[in-house]
């Protein structure tokens, strides 16, 4: 891929080339001075999700995460209307696609910070893609809405004679339990329904007894339409299907086709991870999600709350963590990361703000699962509590996946575990929930092996390898979460030591191979291998699509094929879950191109089990609920583009 940027009129510049050279890449950056001043002892900074290493007449002065910073060796100065040009090397097809490109770039001479453009393609994509798959016509507009056009489709379902008038002005009777999901629908209908006795009106909920909790009736005739369940959680799942049908209708056509609907969910557990570490999203576009999962019956938010690039929870305990380690900048404590810049950037959530997720998620039947990840991914939290996270003779050396060299708690030291008591005191008391994730995963090899408080704690615990303190902070987090009622769940990592419950619920996320290994192992098992749930990963090759590609690329068709061709991945599963990592998601459009459709099919995976066999049928659902959301102005990726 040969990449290039035109010089900027006015201002500074980045122009890129690459150029592969013996199974390596060069990349070249041509720096351009459109202005009338000389700029001196100048240093360039920009995110690059790339290992390098410096090229000709290049000096790398430092490398924090993604963020790094380069200057000539030579020291030149950048005169006015003129250019330096500096190397980077890497390996080979360094940037494959407009997503590898610098990002955040930005000069700095001496107290001065100067924006540079690099002038790009922008995310999401302005043309339409080819794709693999097949193009296949929605299915036109009818006064019928078969079950079958749900998305995910029933359990079983029947067609009955005749069609129910839907009024404009509805009027509803409804047990207790089904309060929320009767608030959801004129929450998500936009009206202001009338309670009226049951033999006058038009949606009636009524309660049995012998129902599992998602279980549901949903009956539509000519005389109304009535929603039998057990519990708030199914009259909710009905009220998922009930609005998907009235969304379905014909432009100015009010009648519903008669069917009854016999549903449940093949997975208890079905969720949905949004990080919003990385890049902070807001409490607005937390609340449309759990619209959307509710619509596709998701019942799990699995929120990402802290992280190397930012911490996001409010904790009273240590307020350094939000006014610190919430922020990235130039000037801040953290240093931009990912596209961020030089400017101040970031946000957290108040107390205040969990709590109106929490409740929002209950009324919709979701729990939240808030994660604090650790021991690795800690470096927001360490940096903004240096004096109580650090140890001074620790001369342990390592480098994370993402790049970090200080970015992972300290098992032996008594302040980390002061720390994990006021947080998970603080995070039990805010979600209410039965789980907390603890992440576990990605531990670079190295860590602790300096440390002299590893060392006494190893020596006296007996352990041998250095590995086994992540199995001993793990498993007193995992002792000290029982003690206030909550049960720890982990990335496939935390269970490498064996030092956890057998009982532990584990996200298995590298492969269909890891879910049947830790099933083999008993522990319950939350699928979501990344070739194929990972819904941050890219929708093809094509250069111009957004998306990471480490774990491969999958489109609508491929997602679906998976999920369909593994089943049950050859192990029993506690549950399934979809990923929507934001190292390159900073706002809602975004993040509804990336969601939307294939989340339809990991809603299809949990509830029915497996996608089924009948890709043709599939599509045309993708294609009608596409036309559905984007009414509603969500806007996902194009079905068949």
């Amino acid at each position: 891929m040969s990449t290039n940027s035109s010089r900027a009129t006015r201002g500074l510049g980045l122009e890129l080339n690459q150029v592969q050279t013996d199974g390596c890449s060069e990349l070249w950056l041509t720096l351009h001075n459109s202005t009338s001043r000389t700029l001196r002892n100048w240093v360039l900074h920009c995110d690059l999700l790339r290992e390098i290493e410096p090229g000709q007449d290049t000096r790398i002065l430092g490398r924090v995460g993604s963020h790094i910073r380069v200057t000539s060796s030579r020291h030149q100065d950048l005169t006015a209307g003129g250019s330096v040009t500096l190397c980077l090397l890497g390996a080979a097809d360094l940037l494959q696609r407009h997503t590898d490109l610098p990002a955040g770039v930005f000069l700095v001479t001496g107290a001065e910070t100067l924006p540079v453009t690099l002038a790009c393609p922008q995310f999401p994509p302005r043309r339409q893609r080819t794709s693999t798959t097949p193009a296949v016509s929605p299915a036109a507009p009818s006064a019928v809405s078969p079950a079958g056009a749900l998305v995910p489709p029933p359990a079983r379902s029947s067609s009955l004679p005749g069609h129910c008038d839907w009024p404009a002005s509805v009027t509803f009777a409804a047990v207790s339990a089904a309060a929320p999901a009767v608030a959801w629908l004129q929450h998500m209908l936009g009206q202001a329904w009338t309670p009226a006795d049951s033999e006058d009106a038009t949606l009636v909920f009524t309660l049995v007894d012998d129902f599992a909790q998602e279980q549901y009736r949903l009956q539509v005739m000519p005389g109304g339409v009535t929603v039998t369940a057990s519990h708030a959680e199914g009259f909710l799942r009905a009220a998922a299907s009930l609005l998907q049908l009235l969304d379905m209708r014909p432009p100015g056509r009010g009648d519903l086709s008669c069917q009854q609907i016999d549903d449940e969910p093949r997975h208890a557990y079905r969720g949905l991870m949004l990080d919003c570490a990385r890049h902070f999203h807001s409490v607005d576009t937390l609340l449309e999600l759990l619209d959307w999962m509710a619509l596709y019956k998701l019942n799990y938010f699995h929120w990402h709350l802290t992280d190397d690039e930012a911490w996001r929870l409010e904790i009273k305990a240590f307020p350094q963590l939000t006014e610190a380690g919430a922020w990235r900048g130039h000037a801040e404590v953290l240093p931009p990361q990912l596209g961020s810049g030089a400017q101040r950037y970031g946000g957290y959530y108040s107390r205040e703000d969990v709590t109106r997720v929490v409740n929002a998620a209950a009324a919709r039947g979701i729990c939240v699962i808030p994660e604090i990840d650790i021991p690795g991914h800690c470096r927001a939290a360490i940096a903004s509590l240096p004096q109580l996270l650090c140890e001074p003779a620790d001369i342990s050396a390592y480098t994370s996946v993402q790049f970090f060299n200080d970015n992972v708690l300290n098992p032996g030291l008594p302040g980390t575990y002061a720390f994990l008591d006021a947080v998970l005191d603080e995070v039990c008391a805010l979600f209410p929930g039965p789980y907390v994730h603890m992440g576990g995963d990605e531990v670079p090899a190295g860590a602790w092996t300096g440390s002299p408080a590893c060392a006494r704690l190893m020596a006296s615990e007996g352990y041998s390898n250095t590995r086994d303190l992540q199995g001993h902070i793990m498993r007193v987090a995992q002792e000290r979460l029982a003690a206030r009622g909550r049960t720890l769940i982990g990335w496939e990592e935390v269970i490498e030591s064996g030092s956890l419950d057998a009982r532990t619920p584990v996200c298995a996320w590298t492969g269909a191979a890891a879910v049947s290994r830790i099933a083999a192992s008993g522990h319950p098992v939350i699928g979501c291998p990344a070739p194929w749930a990972y819904l941050d990963m890219a929708w093809s090759a094509d250069a111009d699509e957004p998306g990471l590609y480490w774990a491969g690329t999958a489109d609508l068709e491929q997602c679906f094929q998976h999920f369909s061709a593994q089943g049950e991945l050859h192990a029993p599963l506690f549950g399934v879950q979809g990923n929507l990592w934001c190292e390159l998601i900073d706002d809602r459009e975004k993040l509804c191109y990336m969601l939307f459709p294939r989340l339809f099919a990991i809603a299809e995976w949990g509830w029915c089990g497996a996608t089924g066999q009948d890709w043709p049928a599939f599509l045309q659902r993708s294609q009608q609920q596409h036309q559905l959301l984007a009414a509603r102005g969500v806007h996902g990726r194009a079905v068949n583009a």
